[in-house]
């Protein structure tokens, strides 16, 4: 079995929601900043990287929809 090791970790930027900075930029490119980050800050080649972990969770205090919600 092989080892898994993480050597950085990255978020995207945040901001307030329909004000900010980032309210312009589009879902791809601000997630692009993350892993390049991650990787800048590791100090490691792109090419020795096997595999990428990424999460989405909703903002605070949003929660889920419901499926009852969602429909309407």
């Amino acid at each position: 079995m092989r080892e898994a090791v993480i050597v950085s970790t990255a978020r995207t930027p945040i901001g307030r929601a329909f004000k900010g900075a980032c309210n312009a930029t589009k879902s791809p490119t601000l997630l692009g900043q993350a892993p390049r980050s991650a990787v800048a800050r590791a100090g490691v080649e792109g090419g020795e990287i096997e595999d990428v972990v990424i999460g989405c969770v909703p903002t605070a205090g949003g929660g889920q929809p419901s499926s009852r919600r969602a429909k309407e």
